[in-house]
């Protein structure tokens, strides 16, 4: 039963309780959240600009950059980014097959070994486990020297294994304790009910423990991919043919190939050469950050 009060409520229009709301919600904000609020906004700003500014000078000519150096281009030089793509598609291939072949074998053999260590007991689990994590507090540079010497006496330098083996070795520690700490928060019940009804180890891991553990095990892809995508000083050490070279190294030629003459092509270049990671983290973002939080929770 309505009464005239709720009428009178009723009859209020939308743009006066949108005034009111927008007026509450500035009264609950206070100075401190607005500042933090205009700070952040600054920081997104600034992270864009680079950005912007590559994607800007990528359509301009070596006289526009150095002549109107802040000023849109005019006309834009769209042929920049066939040069570009005509010189580095090659070093992209190549960094996208390592990366992706580097990330599986991450993958495979981090998410046995967290679930060895969540799931399992054997004697010395614990301080085999914190021995591993030590390793991870070791500068890879220290161990850049011998690790070349060992790849380099096994016959594997200049060849797409060295690649794939370093960046699988490399990822697989911190691959190991996310997904260590990511499993030992799955409930055993599951696994002893599967056993029960007479499955093997096998398909307890497989049809269990990956369906369940996809988010972390979709972040440490990406982490991964894009750490081996990135990776420069272990790609121009060990590989000696162009057509094997990684897409940072590659840069670093096409750069010395154009010079200072031709900015905007090497500007198309970087731009380029960025795609496979926005599309990879563009893709895996709804499980990158589910992984990222459910890790950090269950740690």
């Amino acid at each position: 039963m309505y009464t005239e009060t709720d009428t009178a409520a009723e009859s209020v229009s939308p743009v006066k309780k949108l005034r009111k709301n927008e007026g509450g919600l500035i009264k609950y904000l206070s100075f401190p959240q607005i500042t933090i609020i205009v700070l952040l906004c600054v920081l997104v700003i600034l992270m864009l600009v680079p950005i912007l500014f590559m994607i800007v000078s990528s359509l301009k000519s070596n006289a526009q950059i150095l002549g109107n150096f802040w000023g849109l281009p005019s006309p834009a030089k769209w042929n920049n980014y066939g040069a570009a793509f005509t010189s580095i598609w090659r070093y992209m291939v190549n960094s996208i097959l390592y990366a992706v072949g580097a990330s599986a074998c991450v993958i495979l053999l981090s998410s046995i070994s967290g679930y060895i260590f969540a799931k399992k007991s054997f004697p010395g689990k614990e301080l085999l486990f914190m021995m591993m994590l030590a390793m991870m507090m070791i500068p890879g540079v220290l161990t850049l020297i011998p690790s070349y010497v060992l790849y380099n006496n096994l016959g594997l330098t200049n060849t797409p294994w060295v690649i794939i083996i370093a960046g699988a070795a490399g990822g697989q520690i911190f691959g190991t304790f996310l997904c260590r700490s990511f499993m030992s928060g799955i409930p055993s019940e599951l696994f002893e009910a599967a056993r029960i009804d007479g499955a093997s180890e096998i398909r307890v891991f497989f049809q269990i423990v990956i369906p369940l553990s996809l988010p972390i095990l979709a972040t440490l892809f990406i982490m991964q991919a894009v750490g081996v995508y990135n990776d420069y000083i272990w790609p121009l050490l060990t590989i000696r043919d162009s057509s094997l070279q990684v897409v940072a190294v590659g840069l670093t030629v096409f750069t010395k190939q154009f010079g200072i003459t031709d900015m905007g092509t090497q500007f198309s270049a970087y731009a380029i050469s960025s795609i496979p990671l926005i599309l990879i983290f563009s893709f895996g973002m709804k499980y990158y950050i589910q992984g990222m939080t459910q890790g950090a929770l269950k740690m």
